[in-house]
C-alpha cells in the first residue's frame, strides 16, 4: 500500500503541473521609462542597502532588468523580468547569504520582484532574505 503513495503523488503532480497555462508575454504595450521611488516595508539599516532617491526602469518589448543591490552582494546584479500580456510580472535571482552557524554552511536566498503594470503605473514589491521594498513608478 505504502509503495503506491509515491507513484500516486507523482501522477497527481504531473496532472496538476500539466494544467498550468503558459504565460503569454507582453508585446510593446508597456514599453517606456518608469520613474518613482521605493520605500522600505520590512528590514532596516545597512543590510537593506540605502535606496536611491529615485528609481528608474526602462521596459523594452515587455522586458526589463531591475538592478538589485543588498549587503550580501559584491556588486549590484540585474533581476531579469518578463511582463505578461495582462501586466503581471515576476523575476528572481538566487544569491548566497553569509552564515553564522556552527557548521559554516552558506545558505542560498532569493531576491524576488513581483508586481503589475496598469496604465502608466508599475506597482511592485521586492523581497529578499532581510528586507522588503515597495516600488511605485510612473511613466509620462
Amino acid at each position: 500500500m505504502f509503495g503506491r503513495i509515491p507513484s500516486l503523488l507523482g501522477c497527481l503532480c504531473a496532472i496538476v503541473g500539466g494544467c498550468a497555462a503558459p504565460i503569454v508575454p507582453a508585446g510593446n504595450q508597456f514599453d517606456g521609462t518608469y520613474q518613482g521611488d521605493g520605500r522600505l516595508t520590512r528590514g532596516f539599516g545597512y543590510v537593506c542597502a540605502v535606496p536611491p532617491p529615485s528609481t528608474s526602469i526602462t521596459v523594452r518589448d515587455g522586458r526589463f532588468d531591475y538592478i538589485y543591490d543588498n549587503y550580501d552582494l559584491a556588486k549590484p546584479t540585474p533581476i531579469p523580468v518578463q511582463i505578461a500580456a495582462d501586466g503581471t510580472f515576476s523575476g528572481q535571482i538566487q544569491y548566497l547569504v553569509p552564515s553564522w552557524n556552527k557548521w559554516g554552511s552558506t545558505p542560498a536566498a532569493w531576491a524576488m520582484l513581483r508586481g503589475h503594470v496598469s496604465g502608466k503605473v508599475i506597482d511592485a514589491t521586492l523581497t529578499d532574505y532581510y528586507c522588503a521594498r515597495q516600488l511605485d513608478l510612473q511613466t509620462h
